[in-house]
C-alpha cells in the first residue's frame, strides 16, 4: 500500500480547506481550531514535499500541485461515500431510480406514476427511459423492466407481464378500410416494429394466425423503432399497427384507437422486472414492484 495514505485525517483536513478556501471555514467544518487546521496541512505538505496553499490576502489559495490534488481527494471521498451508500440499508424515503425502454416509460409508466406518489409521498421515482439494459448491481440503476428476459443471473429477475399483440387504428381507418374482415388488412397501410419478428409478432406471425393469406404487393410497409412512434403513426389516421395492451389499451377504452379484431398472438409481448436483492435501496423496491404488479393488474 502506498505510505502516503496513512495520511487519511490530513487529507481530510486539505479536503475542506481546499473546498473554502479558508483555513477558518474548514475548521468550523471539522469542529477544530483555525490552527489545528493550519497544522494539519503544514504536516500534510512536509510529508509530500510539496506547497499546496498560498496565503493571498485573507483566502488561501490552492498552488498548482494543491490543485491537482484538490481533484483527486475529491473523486476518492466520493467513491467513498458511494461505497458506504451501498452497503448500508437506506431508509424507505428517499430516490428509487426505474429505467424502462421508451416506450413502455412514455406510454405506461410514467403516466401513472402520481399513483405511487400519492401512496408513497416520501419515494421519490427517477424514471430513466433506455433501450439498453443496465447492469442493476453496478449502476445508479435500482430496478430495470425490460422486454424479453435478460441473460444475468446475478439478479432477481422475474416476468413482469406476458401482453397479447394485436391490431389496433383510428376510427378514419377502420371506417374507410371497412376493416370487418381480417383479409381486408391486405389492403392496408402496415406499420411495425423494427425487429418484431425476431419475438414472434410480425405481422406475417399474425397474417399467418389469422389464416389469411399475406399479399406483400398489395401492402405499403412503414418500420419504425419504438412502439409508441408506431402508436403515434397510426393515431394520426394513418395504417395499421400490432402493439399489445399495456401500450394501447387507454387509447383503445378513450376511442381514440380501435381494436378491429380479437385475433391476438400470444404470450405476445414479454417484460421482465429485474433489481439486486442487496441493494441498500431494497426497501424502497419492494414497495415499487409491489405497486407496479398491483398496478398491472387493473
Amino acid at each position: 500500500m502506498d505510505r502516503r495514505l496513512r495520511h487519511i485525517a490530513l487529507l481530510r483536513c486539505f479536503d475542506a480547506a481546499a473546498r473554502h478556501q479558508s483555513y477558518s471555514l474548514a475548521a468550523q467544518e471539522l469542529s477544530i481550531t483555525q490552527a489545528a487546521v493550519s497544522q494539519q496541512i503544514r504536516n500534510l505538505e512536509e510529508h509530500l514535499s510539496v506547497k499546496l496553499f498560498v496565503r493571498e490576502n485573507r483566502a488561501m489559495r490552492l498552488t498548482k500541485q494543491g490543485k491537482i490534488l484538490a481533484v483527486a481527494v475529491s473523486r476518492a471521498f466520493e467513491e467513498l461515500s458511494l461505497g458506504f451508500d451501498r452497503i448500508q440499508i437506506e431508509p424507505l424515503a428517499g430516490v428509487l431510480t426505474v429505467t424502462a425502454s421508451p416506450s413502455f416509460c412514455s406510454r405506461w409508466l410514467v403516466p401513472r406514476l402520481w399513483k405511487l406518489s400519492a401512496l408513497y409521498p416520501d419515494i421519490h421515482v427517477r424514471a430513466v427511459a433506455s433501450a439498453q439494459y443496465e447492469d442493476v448491481r453496478h449502476s445508479d440503476i435500482d430496478v430495470a423492466i425490460r422486454q424479453g428476459e435478460m441473460q444475468d443471473k446475478n439478479v432477481y429477475q422475474e416476468i413482469l407481464i406476458q401482453d397479447p399483440v394485436f391490431p389496433v387504428c383510428s376510427p378514419k381507418v377502420y371506417q374507410e378500410q371497412m376493416l370487418s374482415r381480417p383479409e381486408r388488412i391486405n389492403q392496408c397501410w402496415l406499420v411495425e416494429a423494427i425487429g418484431a419478428g425476431r419475438w414472434g409478432f410480425s405481422w406475417k406471425d399474425w397474417f399467418n394466425l389469422a389464416g389469411v393469406p399475406l399479399d406483400p404487393k398489395g401492402n405499403n410497409w412503414m418500420e419504425v423503432t419504438t412502439w409508441e412512434m408506431g402508436i403515434n403513426a397510426v393515431l394520426s389516421g394513418h395504417g395499421i399497427f400490432l402493439t399489445s395492451g399495456c401500450m394501447a389499451q387507454d387509447l383503445i377504452e378513450s376511442g381514440a384507437l380501435i381494436k378491429p379484431f380479437d385475433i391476438q398472438i400470444e404470450p405476445g409481448l414479454k417484460f421482465s422486472l429485474l433489481y439486486d436483492e442487496e441493494s441498500p435501496r431494497v426497501a424502497r423496491i419492494n414497495v415499487f414492484t409491489e405497486w407496479l404488479k398491483a398496478e398491472l393488474q387493473t
